[in-house]
């Protein structure tokens, strides 16, 4: 549905659009209803009346005030719950590990769709572990390779020319939406996702706009590729946003935001999951400088932008620790910077697969624990340096 007001499109049956704030069912006011009784009443108050009247409103209030933090974050988690949050996943369809050390961690999945329309029908260009480390006071993200080739449960189903499910991760959303995209890192990297939050190209710009943009050290060599996907945006989708005209550090928009993270043709795709958690660390840093009083609103607002199975509850938990606590924010990617020693990467040569990593899943797997829960179970002497196309036995 779009919003009565802005005409943007939001969940069905939301009560308040996220952008604009405008209610988007009919509602009585109580002072309407009582407006007649009221102005009769007044006539009728003696002073001692009135002055009894006044007391027990500032009373009234005082007491609002006081319950507002118990009452209003459970009537902001019942409307989250009933008109934002999608239905929760079915965890025991979603091929989690549960012989991960059961800690104060939590791995949210993070998925940035490829939509240019402002649909949710897509391949998720960005994939990111989001790690809340409690135990170790930390926020860890982890960048998974689009291009990475992995096992997507059922993908060649209907597929006769197709005698695997083997594929680019970014696939498996599109093919199986957000059920698909957790099971595929789950299963792959024995992880135990069962939260995540994805967004389009529209709701990405929108959140950062909201956030007041984020502030980005921009390379001379970025711009032109930068204003290349910026007028693309314009020309493609409509969006409004101003080309970049020097570098440097700067407060970029939701769109040039945007444009930045799209950024791979000058480097590589493991230095665009880069850019991509620099921007998200940066939109962290900006919403934890607000007041702790605003994150009710704020999470309503930049949440209800996002497509997410997260409780309002947990949502309000999590900026709340990373408010109150100033978490150190750590980023790893997979491929890493030692990667020659575990992967491969180029052409097959094939329409099957193209160009793709080929990883040693379980050394990467092992990396990938040791780094999110600081353990030391990876090692580099078992791991198998792979060479194209010679597969890897868990391909076989």
């Amino acid at each position: 549905m779009v919003c009565k007001k802005c005409n943007k499109r939001i969940r069905k049956d939301t009560s308040v659009c996220p952008y604009c704030g405008a209610p988007q069912v009919e509602t009585v006011s109580l002072g309407q209803i009582s407006a007649a009784q009221e102005e009769g009443n007044k006539k009728k108050l003696t002073g001692k009346q009135k002055a009894k009247r006044t007391i027990i409103i500032i009373a009234s209030i005082l007491a609002a005030l006081i319950l507002l933090g118990v009452g209003g974050c459970i009537a902001m988690e019942a409307w989250w719950n009933n008109t934002v949050a999608e239905d929760p996943l079915n965890e025991e369809d979603l091929g989690i590990n549960q012989d991960l050390p059961q800690t104060g961690i939590t791995n949210i999945a993070l998925f940035g769709l490829d939509t240019r329309a402002d649909s949710e029908d897509g391949r998720s260009d960005a994939i990111i572990i989001l790690s809340i480390d409690r135990d170790h006071n930390k926020i860890k993200m982890t960048s998974i390779a689009r291009d990475t080739l992995v096992n997507v449960e059922n993908y060649g189903w209907n597929d006769d020319s197709r005698d695997d499910d083997w594929t680019k991760i970014t696939h498996a959303f599109k093919f199986g939406g957000a059920a698909s995209a957790v099971k595929a890192l789950n299963e792959n990297f024995n992880m135990n996702i069962s939260k995540y939050a994805y967004v389009n190209f529209f709701e990405f710009s929108d959140i950062i706009d909201y956030l007041g943009g984020v502030e980005i050290d921009i390379q001379e060599r970025e711009i032109a590729q930068m204003n290349k996907h910026i007028r693309g945006m314009v020309n493609k989708s409509n969006m409004d946003i101003e080309e970049i005209t020097s570098a440097g550090k700067q407060v970029l928009t939701g769109g040039q935001a945007l444009a930045y993270s799209r950024l791979r043709k000058i480097d590589s795709d493991v230095v665009r999951g880069d850019r991509q958690r620099t921007v998200i660390e940066a939109a962290l840093n900006q919403a934890k400088s607000q007041p702790i009083t605003k994150f009710p609103e704020m999470i309503t607002k930049v949440l209800g932008i996002c497509n997410t199975n997260l409780s309002m509850r947990e949502s309000l938990e999590i900026a709340t620790w990373v408010a109150t606590k100033s978490p150190e924010v750590q980023n790893e990617s997979l491929p890493g910077k030692d990667a020659s020693k575990y992967a491969w990467g180029g052409n097959t040569g094939t329409d099957k697969w193209g160009w793709v990593y080929i990883f040693d899943l379980d050394y990467t797997t092992a990396l990938l624990h040791d780094y999110i829960y600081e353990t030391e179970t990876a090692n580099e002497e078992e791991a198998e340096r792979l060479t194209y196309p010679r597969y890897p036995e868990h391909m076989k």
